[in-house]
């Protein structure tokens, strides 16, 4: 069994699961990136995450910026994997809209206000959802132990490609787009 190396998730600049805490810390987090030298290590961390908010690729760069493979406690579970003891969770953002009921005028095919006996707009009763956002705990791949993970990524090609010259000009002269 290899060892792995031991890094630790970096807690957040404004202590808080609060939104607006959170919100700081994207601020602050965002700010030092474009004015020192970490621009490249974002572009890393965000080519790694390319199914995350701008948002969460910050989050989890100021965090834990050797991060790889991130999700919530629970799905490691699921996938056969335990988030190793004593690890600290990587703090992102989550969807969590909600519905409430709502008074709603209640329009003719026009789109004007149909009047009640009473002289005032008909209204009616409307579910609506509410878009609300939460923070939630994640944790990388490195923080757990357990069954591997299958992934789509090509293995390593780790020999020379046979007649490689010829394979590349004879691609080129059929491309419609310039190969380099």
């Amino acid at each position: 069994m290899t060892e792995q190396k031991k890094t630790t998730t970096i807690p957040l600049p404004v202590q808080g699961k609060d939104m607006d805490s959170i919100m700081q810390s994207l601020e602050s987090g965002v700010e030092e990136l474009f004015t020192s030298n970490r621009y490249q290590e974002f572009l890393k961390t965000m080519a790694k995450f390319h199914n995350y908010s701008f948002n969460n690729t910050m989050l989890i760069a100021m965090q834990r910026p050797d991060a790889t493979l991130v999700t919530s406690y629970k799905n490691w579970q699921s996938m056969g994997r335990q988030v190793m003891k004593g690890e600290k969770g990587i703090t992102i953002i989550a969807p969590a809209p909600y519905k409430k009921m709502k008074e709603k005028e209640v329009l003719d095919e026009n789109q004007r206000p149909i009047m009640g006996t009473d002289g005032k707009p008909k209204t009616e009763k409307v579910e609506v959802t509410v878009p609300h956002f939460k923070a939630v705990t994640v944790f990388d791949i490195a923080q757990t132990s357990g069954e591997p993970i299958q992934t789509l990524a090509p293995e390593l090609l780790t020999a020379a490609v046979q007649d490689f010259d010829s394979f590349m000009q004879a691609i080129q002269k059929i491309s419609p787009v310039p190969i380099r």
